[in-house]
């Protein structure tokens, strides 16, 4: 009987010392993925960073290039205005010369 009671007592240490190492085990399982997961959220951050820097950048390109061809077309547009505005001018500028002196156009 008292074979039979330490056999037991001996089986339920084993047991336990199963039971602590499946836990110690568990454990690093759980801290590793913990750690895996953690450098992985970091990575996908810097790399969506990296990502948003490079459309930021893309956009300010094409938002600067739109702004000079915008630039460059209004330029245009106002030397023509300005060139026809320049001729009423002038031609204003004659008729009143013209009428100042009394002399009649040709």
């Amino acid at each position: 009987m008292k074979e039979v009671i330490v056999e037991i007592l001996e089986e339920e240490k084993k047991a336990r010392e199963r039971v602590a190492e499946a836990r110690k085990q568990a454990k690093a399982v759980r801290e590793s993925a913990e750690e895996e997961s953690k450098r992985l959220l970091s990575d996908a951050k810097i790399q969506l960073q990296k990502e948003t820097q490079a459309i930021l950048a893309k956009a300010e390109t094409e938002a600067q290039k739109q702004k000079e061809k915008e630039l460059k077309e209004s330029e245009g547009i106002a030397a023509k205005l300005w060139d026809g505005k320049k001729r009423e001018i002038q031609t204003a500028v004659d008729t009143l010369f013209h009428m100042v002196l009394g002399e009649e156009r040709k």
